[in-house]
């Protein structure tokens, strides 16, 4: 919800400033559906700033095809990850109790980026990093959507 009360269309600016940041931008056709996806909680619709992060058009080149991502980097001890954002899973249910919605993806670790559907802030929700081998082994320490895309750079 915004200040007002009211549901956001768009996502938060600090998610728009680092979208900005990293060369994207919203898709100047965008507008939100009534799309809805599978979760383990059941079907879910998808909040519209949500949307509006998969509409994100990226430079000539920066997008990874087939996954529609695109490519950045984050550091970490001094080691290069690479991220693939963002990236959809479908298919691959990872919170037996959460309405989660899968990303991006660190193709280095092997973990998803995953949010909770019903999180009360869609314009800049938490993100939780989750093992991809290993989805109930932990599930905290999350971060705030503007917070991750703050520490990807551009390769």
């Amino acid at each position: 919800m915004t200040t007002d009360g009211s549901a956001a269309r768009i996502p938060h600016a600090d998610v728009l400033r680092e979208v900005a940041r990293l060369g994207g931008m919203i898709d100047e056709d965008f507008e939100p559906d009534d799309r809805r996806v599978p979760t383990p909680l059941g079907d879910r619709p998808v909040p519209s700033p949500i949307q509006a992060l998969l509409s994100v058009v990226w430079p000539e080149g920066r997008v990874r095809p087939p996954r529609r991502g695109a490519r950045f980097v984050t550091y970490e001890d001094g080691d290069a990850y690479e991220v693939t954002f963002p990236q959809l899973v479908d298919g691959d249910p990872v919170a037996p109790d959460r309405a989660c919605f899968i990303i991006a993806f660190n193709e280095s670790t092997q973990y998803h980026w995953v949010i909770d559907l019903d999180d009360a802030h869609p314009d800049d929700p938490w993100v939780h990093q989750v093992d991809h081998d290993f989805h109930d082994a932990e599930f905290d320490g999350p971060e705030r959507l503007s917070q991750m895309l703050a520490a990807l750079q551009i390769p």
